[in-house]
């Protein structure tokens, strides 16, 4: 990785010797960075995530709801990680009277996933720009002589991507319910995630086994992608 680094760093040498490797280790970086902020991205907005979710752990038998209700609810959380920060609180029917789905705990801890979820989105948005920027400096600096950099690069941030994989896989297999606990102790400053599943909706729509199977598909769409950025990383690295 030494030697991609170094190599990248003459593309901007005439401006500052020193900025080059850290501009790569950079590029490196926001490979992992890129594909699993826009996977989560994609997976948080598809409404099949929601669909398939609440048909596998049954979500109209536990909660009551309707199925049209619970379409009517994929769509609120879609358009809720899209909107300006907020609170979410759809109204549904339930025993044949009209309430919020949540209580205020469950509201306020949703604005706190509404921020996170901002976050991972921009932070994908961000790094992306960031590897077609530095991709589009090092080969209008180097032309072709920049594409077997490019591909060392490539490879080192596939590589990366691949390892912070196999131990969130690792993890998650293991003892998924501890990785669980152990993330939101890290992402939220208060103990608004901690409800209790035989009352709050959050819990009954959305349980653990929910959270894994989007947890391996991310990692699944995340492992594919590097896949590709590796097998691409290695043709610029050995082509003439």
């Amino acid at each position: 990785m030494t030697v991609a680094v170094r190599s990248a760093g003459s593309f901007v040498d005439n401006l500052a010797p020193w900025l080059g490797p850290p501009l790569a280790l950079l590029f490196v970086l926001c490979i992992p960075l890129c594909l699993i902020g826009n996977n989560v991205r994609w997976v948080a907005l598809d409404p099949g995530t929601y669909r398939d979710g609440f048909a596998k752990y049954r979500a109209a038998e536990r909660s009551g709801l309707a199925p049209d209700q619970l379409s009517d609810i994929s769509r609120a959380f879609i358009d809720y990680f899209q909107a300006p920060a907020g609170r979410l609180n759809p109204t549904v029917t339930i025993g044949g009277s009209r309430r919020p789905l949540f209580n205020e705990r469950e509201v306020a801890h949703m604005e706190d996933v509404q921020r996170l979820m901002r976050l991972v989105f921009r932070t994908g948005l961000l790094s992306a720009l960031y590897l077609v920027a530095f991709a589009a400096g090092l080969l209008d600096w180097q032309h072709t002589a920049g594409l077997p950099v490019l591909g060392r690069l490539l490879l080192w941030g596939a590589a990366l991507s691949l390892a912070l994989l196999l131990l969130v896989g690792a993890l998650s297999l293991v003892d998924f319910g501890e990785l669980f606990v152990r993330f939101h102790r890290l992402s939220f400053r208060n103990d608004l995630w901690m409800l209790d599943p035989s009352r709050d909706y959050l819990l009954i729509l959305f349980p653990e086994g929910f959270w894994l199977d989007v947890t391996l598909k991310i990692a699944a769409m995340t492992a594919a992608e590097s896949l590709a950025l590796a097998a691409l990383g290695l043709f610029l690295v050995t082509r003439r």
